[in-house]
């Protein structure tokens, strides 16, 4: 049975304290006792025995700082969460310096977050506990006593010479594979090419290192988010590191949602923005147009073309020209104007192109291409392209250029009928 989490708050504004409390209404492992000043804060932090204290920057009577300062001199180790209304780089410093363990600046979505950010912070605190007394054990004997970490919330292993020496069973489960698979493989051979960076950080400097994240790649070829943290030890004679992961998915999948949600949301307001307050350039409006539509995928590059004169013609660019033609002379126009795609780059495993045809007068008159990083949601961008194609045929509707269209594509199908008609 998981341990609950007891939670003291101190907070002197009772809107905000119900806020809190209905955050975590749906999380019943969490047991939460409040405090109205930082005297009081004080008395129930020393007498009760809580996982995590709260307290908000600005209190009646002793101050936040100050509660947080004479938390530390009774307890060195338990997290404390300065709570701002104003989020000023010169406080979060100050906050740090006093060692706080994070700070928040208070809004609606924090308030929202606050479970999983307090529950983070208690695991990692109750894994550095049971890190120091395994340390201890280690320069006594060499050896972690296996009871201890096999039982362990966290992955737990020991690194030496760039491989596992020792991983416990919560290690193997995050990494779905076996313990003794595991052992003598490279720690490298399991993290995202993209991390890793991260992994070189592993052999850097003689203390605790912070926390990094990176992604890991499973046996089944899935990807998981960890957050792991080192420390330098000695193993067997010889230098090591012992280090320990958390499986922080689940979270990373929150923050990533949020971020496309965002983005999509700022996109939208944009385009509308520059529908509603026209120049009256078309050229230029697309252009704009165009470049929401990037911003809204996360993208790097895209292009607006229109049929005239039996050919696309590149009317609005955002990015390399070069990589837009690239792609372009790769797929054939032809396989683009049929319906809404999306094209995985052979070169690129991680760059994904996206296309949708523009419709005007109930025929095909150009596409809408643009391209970005993959994170996993090319289904959702794409989504998201489709939904912008109506605002480029919004737009184009009454313009020279649709006149220009239409008039090319009326020619065009003209010339078609004379020579089939002399043909006959």
């Amino acid at each position: 049975m998981v341990e609950p989490y007891r939670i003291l708050i101190v907070e002197d504004d009772p809107e905000h304290a119900e806020l809190i409390r209905m955050a975590f209404r749906k999380h019943d492992d969490f047991f939460l006792d409040f405090a109205e000043t930082g005297e009081e804060g004080l008395e129930m932090a020393a007498n009760g025995s809580y996982s995590l204290i709260s307290v908000d920057l600005v209190l009646p009577g002793i101050g936040g700082l100050d509660v947080l300062i004479r938390i530390r001199k009774f307890d060195q180790d338990i997290p404390v969460v300065m709570v701002s209304g104003h989020g000023t780089t010169e406080m979060a410093v100050v906050a740090f310096e006093n060692r706080a363990t994070k700070y928040v600046v208070k809004s609606m979505e924090s308030f929202k977050s606050l479970p999983y950010i307090f529950e983070n912070l208690i695991q990692v605190a109750r894994f550095k506990t049971q890190g120091r007394a395994m340390r201890e054990r280690i320069e006594r004997s060499e050896w972690i006593h296996r009871n201890v970490v096999e039982n362990a919330l966290a992955g737990i292993y020991i690194l030496q010479d760039g491989v596992f020496k020792l991983v416990n069973p919560k290690l193997a489960d995050i990494f779905g594979s076996p313990s003794d698979k595991l052992l003598g493989t490279p720690f490298w051979q399991l993290v995202q090419p993209d991390d890793m960076q991260h992994v070189n950080k592993l052999e850097i400097g003689a203390s605790p290192s912070p926390a990094y994240e990176s992604r890991i790649q499973r046996k089944d070829g899935t990807a998981r988010w960890i957050e792991f943290r080192t420390i330098p030890i000695e193993y067997d004679g010889k230098r090591a590191i012992l280090g320990n992961l958390l499986d922080i998915t689940q979270r990373k999948e929150q923050e990533i949602e949020l971020l496309r949600s965002n983005r999509e949301h700022a996109a939208t307001s944009s385009i509308l923005t520059r529908m509603l307050e026209s120049s009256g350039d078309v050229e230029k409006d697309l252009e704009m147009i165009l470049a929401g539509i990037v911003s809204g995928i996360g993208g790097e590059v895209g292009g607006i073309f229109l049929q005239e004169n039996g050919g696309l013609v590149l009317k609005s660019l955002f990015g390399a020209v070069e990589d837009l033609i690239t792609f372009l002379e790769t797929e054939g126009p032809d396989k683009l104007l049929t319906e809404p795609k999306l094209h995985l780059s052979e070169r690129d495993e991680d760059y994904m192109w996206l296309s949708a045809p523009i419709i005007l007068d109930g025929k095909t008159r150009g596409i809408l291409v643009a391209a970005s990083l993959s994170d996993g949601g090319g289904a959702r961008s794409l989504a998201f392209v489709e939904k912008a194609v109506p605002y480029i045929v919004r737009m184009l509707q009454g313009s020279s250029l649709r006149r220009s269209v239409i008039r090319s594509s009326e020619e065009e199908e003209l010339l078609s009928q004379a020579g089939d008609d002399k043909g006959r």
